[in-house]
Order: C-alpha cells, then sequence, then structure tokens
C-alpha cells in the first residue's frame, strides 16, 4: 500500500484508517462497504486540501479528482463504521496512538496539509502548558499560527525505526594482541586488498625520508641533522625504527614536544583554530591546559572523552573551580541553543553527521531529524553563567533542572520544529535507542553523565578515533570523511578497521599504543613514488585509497611553524607553554582563514599566495632560520671544519631529509663560481632557498 502510493492520497486518513482497522495492511472490505454504500445514506464531506506528499502541483486535477472524492468517501465510509466498536477510546489516547502511528517504520515524519508553526524557541509556547491540554494532531486550515491545542504532543516516542547496530558496547571481550601481531594484520589486510586489485605496492621508503615523516607525525616538526645521524645509510640496527619512535612517545627528550604537537591537534579537533579565542565562552588556554594534562598523564581516551561531555566548573585556568575540560561545551552553546554541542560531539567522537538533520530528515541517510534533536535533549540540562574574577571574566557550566513540556511519565521534552512546520517534542535518545527515563530533574536523571557514558562506552567510539588517527598519518582515512562513518557510509577497509578499533578497546584506549602501531605500520613505510602497478592509487583523484604507497601532502600551518622554530634553535625557550600558544597562534593567523559551514565545520587555508609566500620569505621566524648564528642549524653547519660540497649535502639533509642529487649539486656548483661571494653568504643564500621550497613544505 505505501509502496505504490499515488500523489494524491491523503497520508493523514491513511493513518487513522490504519488506526482503526489496527493493522498496516487493512483487509478487503469492498463488501462491507458497499453494502454501507448502498444501504445507508452517508453525508459526503468535501475533502480537505490537502499539499501533496511531494510537494508537487498538478496541472489538470480533474481526473483525479474523482478519484479522490469516491476514495474519501469509501474511507468515510469505513470511519463511521468503525466508530461504533472504537468509540472507548479517550482523546488524549487517540492523539498518543496517533503519534505513535506516525512514528512507525514506513510512515514520515512530516504531517502533509498542516500550516506552518514557527517556533522561536523550544520551549512550550505557555509555562502554564499542561499535560490535559494536549489534543490530537489536527489540521490546520489556515494561515495563522496554531493554539496550544494543535501542537502534536509526541508523548514518549516508541524506538526509531534507525538503530545504529554499535550503539553500545558489546560485552565480548577482546584479547590484547602483541605490537607484531597488530602489525602484521595490518600488512595482511591491505595485501588482500593489493592482491583483488591487481596492484603492486611501491619500494619502502628510505630511512631518511620515514623519519622525517615520524617526526611530523609524532612531534609535529622535521629532524635536525643530528636527529637523522643515527639514520645515514649503513646503519643496521634491524630495531633502528622502533627505537626512535619510542623515543619520540615515552622518552623525557621528546615529552615537551609531544605533549605540545598533540595539545594543539586535539584542541583544532574539538573546537577549531579559532574556538576559544573570543567569538564564544571558551577560553582556548584552558582547554589546551586540560588537554596537555590528560596526555601528560596518558589518560585513555574514553576517559577524556567522558570527562569532556559530563565536565562541570569555569573555564578561567585563574579560578578556584577551573575545570579546563568545561571549555569544549562552551565553544559550542549559545544561550539555550546547543546545537553546535550536539553536531560536534556526534561526529567528533562517533562519526555520526547528525546535523546534516536539523531542519529535515538526512537526504543520503536514514536518519530522521527527530534523531538530531533526541540526542541534543542530553544537554537540555546544561546551564552557563558569567564568571568575574580580579577584572577577567569567564564563564560556568553546571547542570540545572530542565522544565521543558512536562508529561504524564514525568518526563520532560523540548519543543523542535520540522520541515513542514509541525511542532514536535523530544527526549533523550542516543542513536535510536529511548531512554527509559527522562526526566528533568538533575537528581533523578542527569543527562550529560548519562550521555557520557553512553559515548565512552560505544564501539562507535574507538572506531572513530583509529579513522582520525589513521587519517592524521595517511591523509586519508578509511572513510572520505573522518567524521562521517554512519550507515551511508562505504568504509575502504572495514576488517581492517575493526581489528584496530578492537585492539584500541583492549589496549584500553591508550593513544601512544595506536600512534606507535601506525608509526610502525607498513603503508608508513612505503615510498610516496608510484610503483609500475599501482597508478589506480590516487585517492587525490577521487579514487578510494588502497595505501599501497605513502600519499604525499602539504604540512599544517603548525607543522611549518614548529619546523622553522627548530631549524632556528629556539624551539626550547623558557617562555611558559601559554606564551608559545600565543606566539603560535599570532603567526598561524597570518596564514589560516576561517569560514563556518553548515555542518559546524571550519575550513582553514594554506595555499601559498603572495602574502603567504611572502611570510615565508621575507618573515621574522624565516630571518630567524637563517641567522648565521651559533644555536641556529644554518650557524652550526657553516662554523664546522667540513668542505664545501660537505656543508651543503648537510642543509639538503636538514631541510630535505635527502642528498642532492648530481644535477643539483652541478647546478650548485655553477653558481658558487658565478655569485663571488664568500662562502657563508652562499651558503645561507641556499639554505634559505630549500627552504622557500616546495619540497620542504611536503610530507612525503
Amino acid at each position: 500500500m505505501r509502496e505504490n502510493r499515488y500523489e494524491f492520497d491523503n497520508p493523514i486518513l491513511d493513518i487513522m484508517l490504519e488506526e482503526l482497522l489496527g493493522a498496516a495492511a487493512p483487509p478487503d472490505m469492498s463488501t462491507e462497504i458497499l453494502s454501507k454504500l448502498n444501504g445507508d445514506k452517508i453525508e459526503m464531506v468535501s475533502p480537505v486540501s490537502i499539499t501533496p506528499r511531494h510537494q508537487k502541483k498538478r496541472n489538470a486535477p480533474w481526473a483525479p479528482l474523482s478519484f479522490a472524492l469516491s476514495a474519501a468517501a469509501c474511507i468515510l465510509a469505513v470511519f463511521a463504521i468503525s466508530l461504533n466498536s472504537n468509540s472507548s477510546l479517550t482523546p488524549m489516547q487517540e492523539g498518543r496512538d496517533l503519534v505513535a502511528k506516525a512514528n512507525t517504520p514506513g510512515i514520515p515524519a512530516e504531517a502533509d496539509g498542516v500550516g506552518a508553526l514557527t517556533l522561536q524557541n523550544r520551549q512550550p509556547p505557555n509555562d502554564t502548558f499542561e499535560t490535559e491540554q494536549l489534543k490530537p494532531m489536527a489540521i490546520i486550515a489556515s494561515d495563522d499560527p496554531p493554539s496550544e491545542e494543535t501542537l502534536a504532543p509526541n508523548l514518549k516516542p516508541e524506538p526509531n525505526t534507525w538503530q545504529h547496530p554499535l550503539a553500545f558496547v558489546s560485552t565480548e571481550t577482546i584479547k590484547p594482541m602483541s605490537e607484531q601481531d597488530i602489525l602484521t594484520s595490518i600488512t595482511r589486510e591491505l595485501s588482500k586488498q593489493w592482491k583483488e586489485q591487481g596492484v603492486t605496492p611501491s619500494e619502502f621508503a628510505s630511512d631518511l625520508k620515514w623519519v622525517r615523516r615520524v617526526y611530523l607525525r609524532l612531534i609535529g616538526r622535521v629532524p635536525t641533522t643530528n636527529e637523522l645521524t643515527p639514520f645515514f645509510d649503513g646503519n643496521s640496527d634491524p630495531d633502528k625504527r622502533e627505537t626512535l619512535v619510542n623515543r619520540l612517545l615515552f622518552s623525557s627528550q621528546y615529552s615537551e614536544e609531544y605533549l605540545q604537537h598533540w595539545t594543539n591537534l586535539w584542541t583544532n579537533t574539538l573546537i577549531g583554530r579559532h574556538g576559544g579565542t573570543g567569538k564564544d565562552k571558551a577560553n582556548r588556554a584552558g582547554l589546551a591546559k586540560y588537554i596537555y594534562a590528560s596526555l601528560q598523564a596518558n589518560k585513555p581516551y574514553n576517559q577524556i572523552v567522558r570527562e569532556l561531555l559530563a565536565a562541570t566548573g569555569d573555564s578561567d585556568p585563574d579560578s578556584d573551580r577551573f575545570n579546563g575540560a568545561v571549555n569544549f561545551l562552551l565553544a559550542s552553546v549559545n544561550g539555550d541553543d546547543t546545537t553546535l554541542a550536539t553536531a560536534r560531539t556526534t561526529s567528533i567522537f562517533l562519526g555520526q553527521k547528525l546535523q546534516c538533520a536539523q531542519c529535515h530528515n538526512h537526504p543520503s541517510s536514514d536518519i530522521a531529524q527527530n534523531q538530531f534533536w533526541e540526542m541534543d535533549a542530553y544537554f537540555s540540562q546544561l546551564h552557563t553563567s558569567p564568571v568575574r574574577k580580579d577584572e577577567q571574566f569567564g564563564f560556568s557550566l553546571s547542570n540545572k533542572d530542565f522544565q521543558g513540556v512536562e508529561t504524564p511519565g514525568g518526563d520532560a521534552g523540548n519543543y523542535f520544529e520540522q520541515s513542514n512546520g509541525v511542532a514536535r517534542l523530544a527526549f533523550p535518545t542516543f542513536l535510536g535507542h529511548p531512554e527509559p527515563s527522562a526526566s528533568g530533574a538533575v537528581d533523578n536523571f542527569d543527562r550529560r553523565s548519562r550521555l557520557a557514558a553512553l559515548v565512552s562506552n560505544s564501539p562507535l567510539l574507538e572506531r572513530t578515533l583509529v579513522n582520525r588517527m589513521w587519517s592524521h598519518f595517511f591523509g586519508y582515512g578509511f572513510t572520505s570523511d573522518v567524521d562521517d562513518m554512519g550507515p551511508h557510509v562505504q568504509v575502504s577497509h572495514p576488517q581492517l578497521l575493526e581489528s584496530l578499533a578492537n585492539q584500541t578497546r583492549a589496549n584500553k584506549y591508550n593513544l601512544k599504543s595506536v600512534l606507535k602501531w601506525l608509526a610502525l605500520s607498513d603503508p608508513f613505510l612505503r615510498s610516496s613514488i608510484y610503483s609500475p602497478s599501482n597508478g589506480i592509487d590516487s585517492p587525490e583523484l577521487g579514487d578510494q585509497p588502497l595505501f599501497s604507497r605513502y600519499y604525499s601532502r602539504q604540512l599544517e600551518p603548525e607543522e611549518v611553524y614548529q619546523s622553522l622554530l627548530a631549524l632556528s634553535g629556539t624551539l626550547r625557550t623558557p617562555d611558559s607553554f601559554g606564551q608559545q600558544q600565543l606566539a603560535q597562534r599570532s603567526w598561524l593567523g597570518q596564514f589560516t582563514r576561517q569560514r563556518e559551514t553548515d555542518e559546524a565545520g571550519e575550513i582553514s587555508s594554506f595555499k601559498g599566495d603572495i602574502q603567504q609566500s611572502l611570510i615565508l620569505m621575507n618573515g621574522e621566524l624565516m630571518k630567524k632560520a637563517t641567522k648565521l648564528e651559533s644555536h641556529t642549524v644554518l650557524g652550526k653547519i657553516v662554523a664546522s671544519a667540513n668542505l664545501t660540497q660537505v656543508k651543503v649535502q648537510q642543509l639538503f639533509m636538514a631541510a630535505l631529509a635527502r642528498h642532492p642529487s648530481k644535477e643539483e649539486l652541478t647546478k650548485i656548483k655553477q653558481l658558487s663560481l658565478q655569485a663571488q661571494a664568500d662562502e657563508q653568504q652562499f651558503l645561507q643564500d641556499i639554505w634559505w632557498a630549500l627552504l622557500n621550497s616546495s619540497e620542504f613544505i611536503l610530507d612525503h
């Protein structure tokens, strides 16, 4: 019946018919209908004008009109017959059942023919709104805003049609594998697809190439010549790569760089490059301080997520009630508008882009509009208030009882407006799974704490984390968008993703463990140069990544900044972490542009335009990196007793992690003869040219 619906069918009457008959597929009652039509006098009622489901206008309505009148007569006849046997339902029961039927599989959330309803907020139209006043959904014939009696009650909803199969944690115990077994499983899963696609992977990269990229991925900068020395050709130590990864992740020598690098990455992930800088309620330094301390303590990732979602306290680090975790949500709320918090929570931690369903059902998946607002209902108790201390302003985040719309079960819901103008109530529901209680009282049901527990224990959490970390190392994740792993999205390597996610859970969400696996994995060891048979592995052209080679990509602005600091010898300064963050943001402001998107995203540009090129060529940071001083890389190389040719090779090594080619050496020799300059000036010019080359700002 529903699969072959005519354009002029009346869905409201269909729902009523199904309710009266008690089945989605009504039995054949043609005989009874004809009998009634022949024997009883039925007053014909003019059909209500109803906008077709697909919002199409017909130029010639006369043909279907007669059919519509006949159909309406038949339906009304059945309605009259059934009234005799179903007259015991109360108006409230009728309303509850009607809404329940409207939410059943196969029936859209929209109700055609209902006039527009504009809700300025998600609170009920009247604070004295009584449950007994709620009436069954009605058809509004005028364009005037409806009264309270016309609002759909949508009392505690039945389970939705779409329920994510991975919403809740599995009770299955997963045994941790050894690091070697994990690395072997990565190679095995990738090799399967290479064989299926007839692809031969690229050769393994040189040690020096690998060292450069592993420094960039783990601590966010290029290595110096001294750091490259252990990997010069001839070092046959089979454990040299694992030794380096362990040193970058676990040694005190690099702990500060590791912490700063990943603090930057996670802060940008959570609130964007510009979050907490004055345009919202968050304190960026406060969030960075929380992340830094969490990484320093090597907190499990699921614990960090739980603390971010359930946090209460003040945003300012100088406050007695300081809790830096509150700044994640403070950056995402505006008054009682928590839609950005909902969008960021579901996409960052669960890989579900529900924000596309704020105003309508998701255009490319089974996610319905109500599911966004049911997730948003978890934040209904969230309360923010300004805090002032010593001329400094901040904000406090707390929980407050939520009144909303009280329903007979004691639950409190909030309204949202559907695309057809119908108001609907939303109660906390986690990815299609309704809560047994939706009380608005914090003491009875702490919504954010409940959400934090659900998110931190969902298998979606480790899958999204693995996908994000894989994208960080390879430039592409297992999905085209690392924040979108919904049921409608194709996963390039599902078995590999599942395996790594399981091991992440088995290793108790240890972030450093995941980083080590990827840094030592087969695809990370591969060259970025194509092999004769892997030309189809070109995700840059829109193809699905096969990870049969390392994908070259441009460095992030933060990585360029940290690399120039390292080469200038000013990486380690007495400045505090906060001071270093301010200096970095000042420099980054010249390279990034922010533009908010309708999906709560942020677009930054580092395109090498004229302004950015001039900053790199002649900016203060470049001047520091190219000074002939004892603490700079250039100064140390120039001051050595090596031959000029050796010094040139060292400069190439420091900037690009490779030896110069024969052609480059020949050209440099010619230039040295033409320049007729002293050695220092000549080497300084070469160094400047290398740092401003396209190759320097590429991870390859």
